[in-house]
């Protein structure tokens, strides 16, 4: 009789066991709400042909805006700086990857649509929301700032934590 009940209580145990290891595994759950603030960008275009450094804004519901410059080769040996603005929408998948698409306004007035895949590689869970701390993507596109065909690389860091997003 001891035996049974020591079997049951040991099976008790281990069923507890191995749903607390399935909810650990199973991570925090990303939603449009953990983009939400401002996040610093640091922008790399190719094998370091040209380097950006920008600030992009998420509402927590799916829309973003900022701006940004890009140091790029010029004539001669030298180096030219451009400006542009960015605005669009984003989705952000359970798992923490997501899809940004966005319009670049470049100077003089024209613009590109470009598309990013991105994934959340750090967060933190404030008020029950897993908060992308760090962004790391890639555009499918080349670089609509330069005149190059590179490859886009972004790092996005949450530079303050908001107030209230997507709620």
């Amino acid at each position: 009789m001891n035996a049974k009940r020591n079997l049951s209580g040991v099976a008790a145990a281990l069923l507890v066991l191995s749903s607390v290891a399935l909810a650990q595994d199973e991570g925090p759950q990303y939603t449009l709400s953990s983009l939400c603030g401002d996040y610093g960008a640091v922008v790399t275009y190719g094998a370091n042909i040209a380097a950006g450094f920008g600030h992009e804004k998420y509402d927590g519901q799916g829309n973003a805006t900022g701006s940004a410059l890009a140091n790029q080769p010029g004539a001669n040996g030298t180096r030219t700086i451009t400006r542009f603005g960015i605005s669009g929408t984003y989705t952000v998948n359970k798992d923490g990857s997501g899809i940004r698409t966005l319009t670049i306004a470049l100077p003089g007035g024209s613009t590109a649509q470009v598309i990013e895949d991105f994934v959340i590689t750090k967060a933190k869970v404030i008020n029950g929301i897993a908060l992308a701390t760090e962004i790391a993507d890639a555009q499918r596109e080349p670089s609509a700032v330069i005149d190059d065909q590179s490859l886009v690389r972004h790092i996005l860091t949450l530079r303050s934590k908001p107030s209230v997003c997507g709620r």
